[in-house]
């Protein structure tokens, strides 16, 4: 841990740049003075030749020259591996790429024109060019393009100087020389680049990917809150409001009332409990987590709503069967969203909540005949919320007005890989085929009985192979 101001800890912080220079300023003292000491052995000297059996010239077959003449030919002190010497001396630099790269890059273009003035062998210059194309590379690949571009520039012009120094008519290759030396550390140059920029590239997308991980967390909570708060704040608001109007008229009402508003805020305390519980201990290996809501707690919301003044008439068709968790949870949440908008907003006593479980999918309707949510002052975060749930399923969604009044909310939910199971056909299609049955009751009827606030109609629930039988659609719902 950092120490008081003044102690030895800053002391030693403040000290360790500096020592970062006396080290790298060693590091170019020692290769500038190891190339000096070398590059003696790199000039070229002229050597008197003796034939002592003289030289065939083997186009004339004649002797070139005779026995005991000699010439005079051009060569240098340095072996092979001496004149590596230089482009071995580099290493002493690499340790400085990561902090000062372009003082490594001097230090190559310098050493290039240091070979190029005492006329080094080609082999030489040659490997210490493509020394100092690896550096620029390894430049361009950690720094940005204006210090890898500068680097570039550096160790070019030395390499081309030390080709401008040679004599004109020397060697009729110059420009060929030129124009290989300009292309690799072109190309140097653009891989390195091009490989920063491509991490750079990756490098955002994971970030971008986790932010967008974090705003989808984000709005997955915020969700989840607003589905279960929402719909508790409102029956509880609801119920606040009867019983203060009633307390000095009715108590027994109003006491129900209270009664309500204990158990659906209990309710919500434990869901709320429930939710931050689970993102605590998301990270947590075998973390004990309690089942999320699903239809099957359809019971207990209609219950709620029905405290709170509305009749919620569940009606089921089709062969129900278990569902993934996330259709399970989000066929709930519309369900709960919808019936939250009908207390809220629609002044309907009565609303149909239809759960349809088809081949392939669930579809989840609920109606009601209110003067709708539009122009009800609400937010709409409802809505969006139910349409960004049905759309994280890969669903349908859809919501507005009915015809003749009221609102309609449906959402067909697909089930991956299918239920596996053909189901019998829902209540309505057979009240179709069905003609003046006594036991049998249409939809006007049903309709009827739910406004008057008698019940439900009687709905049959398919099996496997026995005949239908009149059960009550709304277990939940007590007349």
């Amino acid at each position: 841990m950092p120490g008081p101001p003044g102690g030895v800890y800053d002391h030693a912080v403040e000290k360790a740049p500096r020592s970062r220079w006396w080290v790298d300023g060693f590091l170019v003292a020692m290769y500038a003075v190891l190339v000096a000491v070398n590059l003696p052995r790199q000039r070229p000297f002229t050597d008197y030749q003796v034939f002592p059996v003289g030289l065939m010239n083997e186009g004339t077959g004649r002797l070139a020259f005779p026995p005991g003449a000699g010439e005079y030919v051009r060569t240098y002190h340095a072996d092979n591996w001496e004149r590596l010497v230089p482009t071995l001396l580099t290493i002493l630099l690499l340790p400085m790429l990561r902090r000062r790269p372009l003082a490594v890059a001097v230090c190559l273009g310098l050493s290039e024109l240091s070979l190029s003035a005492v006329d080094a062998a080609g082999d030489a210059r040659y490997a210490l060019f493509i020394m100092a194309d690896a550096v620029v590379l390894n430049i361009a690949l950690h720094w940005p393009r204006r210090t890898s571009l500068t680097a570039a520039a550096v160790v070019l012009a030395g390499a081309l100087s030390g080709v401008a120094g040679f004599p004109w008519g020397a060697t009729s290759l110059l420009p060929t020389h030129a124009v290989v030396i300009s292309l690799l550390t072109t190309v140097a140059w653009l891989v390195g680049n091009s490989i920063r920029e491509r991490r750079a590239g990756a490098a955002r997308q994971r970030a971008d990917a986790a932010a967008q991980a974090v705003a989808d967390e984000r709005l997955r909570i915020a969700r989840e809150l607003h589905d279960m708060i929402a719909h508790s704040i409102g029956i509880i608001a609801i119920q606040a409001g009867m019983g203060n109007r009633v307390i000095a008229t009715q108590p027994g009402e109003a006491r129900k009332a209270l009664q309500a508003i204990e158990e659906t805020s209990r309710d919500t305390l434990s869901q709320l409990r429930r939710t931050l519980t689970a993102l605590r201990q998301r990270d947590v290996a075998g973390a004990p987590t309690e089942p999320t809501p699903g239809l099957a707690d359809l019971g207990k919301l209609v219950a709620s709503t029905k405290h709170a003044g509305v009749l919620a008439i569940v009606e089921t068709s089709g062969l129900s069967r278990p569902l993934p968790g996330e259709v399970d949870l989000a066929a709930y949440r519309i369900v709960q969203e919808s019936v939250t908008n009908v207390v809220r907003h629609s002044g309907a006593r009565t609303c149909r909540v239809a759960v349809d479980y088809g081949e392939g999918a669930v579809t989840i309707t609920v109606s009601d005949d209110g003067h709708g949510v539009l122009g009800s002052g609400g937010t709409g975060f409802g809505l969006v919320g139910m349409r960004e749930r049905v759309s994280l399923v890969h669903g349908e969604f859809s919501a507005g007005p009915r015809p003749g009044g009221g609102f309609l909310v449906r959402a067909k939910l697909p089930v991956p890989g299918g239920f596996g199971t053909t189901f019998g056909g829902a209540l309505a299609s057979k009240n179709s085929d069905t003609d003046g049955d006594g036991g049998s009751n249409t939809d006007s009827e049903s309709d009827s009985k739910s406004d008057s606030g008698g019940g439900a109609a009687d709905e049959p629930v398919p099996g496997a192979d026995a005949a239908p039988t009149a059960l009550d659609p709304n277990p939940a719902v007590t007349q």
